[in-house]
């Protein structure tokens, strides 16, 4: 099995340090190295989420490595990024002239019945969780390899799978097994 790729989460709660600063950090590894990092920072309000994406942006784009906005469609827009995360009730309120802008919509699910109606709304990415146990939703019954499984068969999109998920290789290839085409990491992430 080849390595699976892994995308950043971004996640103020787990980080220790400013998110534009744990930022610059991904940018520079090499190894462990992100995929894409999703801008997730659901603390902040409009103007301090703007300003952590134009530093993020920079950050991102002198390492090559691209940059996934979350929620905020018109931001994205405004800043030309053309990758977007919305979870899957602002992905319904996306007008659809709107999804054209984007090479890369994902959306997270939690059912395979999301998954099919993720797809019909124009997602291009699912993230499907959570797999394992994580501290993100302690108290939360893993979905499990099964539930992965299902929504990967269920739809033709790129399935990455979130929540529990570290840099384990052996963990990586039981996702792949599954049909996971990549992982999401925040905690693991937000800790280097």
């Amino acid at each position: 099995m080849s390595e699976l790729p892994l995308i950043a989460v971004t996640d103020s709660a787990t980080c220790p340090r400013p998110l534009a600063e744990q930022i610059e950090r991904l940018a520079k590894l090499t190894k462990l190295r992100p995929q894409a990092v999703i801008l997730r920072a659901k603390s902040l309000d409009k103007a301090a989420y703007r300003t952590l994406a134009l530093q993020a942006q920079q950050s991102c784009e002198a390492a090559g490595i691209p940059l996934i906005l979350h929620s905020d469609w018109q931001l994205a827009s405004e800043l030309g990024i053309k990758k977007l995360h919305l979870p899957l009730a602002l992905l319904r309120q996306l007008p659809t002239c709107e999804r054209a802008h984007f090479t890369w919509l994902s959306t997270s699910v939690h059912s395979v019945e999301e998954a099919i109606e993720a797809q019909a709304l124009g997602a291009t990415v699912l993230i499907a969780g959570h797999i394992y146990t994580t501290q993100c939703k302690a108290g939360l019954a893993p979905r499990g390899l099964g539930f992965l499984q299902a929504v990967c068969s269920a739809v033709s999109l790129l399935v990455y799978a979130i929540g529990g998920i570290g840099f384990d290789a052996a963990q990586h290839a039981e996702l792949q097994a599954n049909g996971a085409r990549g992982a999401c990491v925040m905690s693991a992430y937000m800790r280097l």
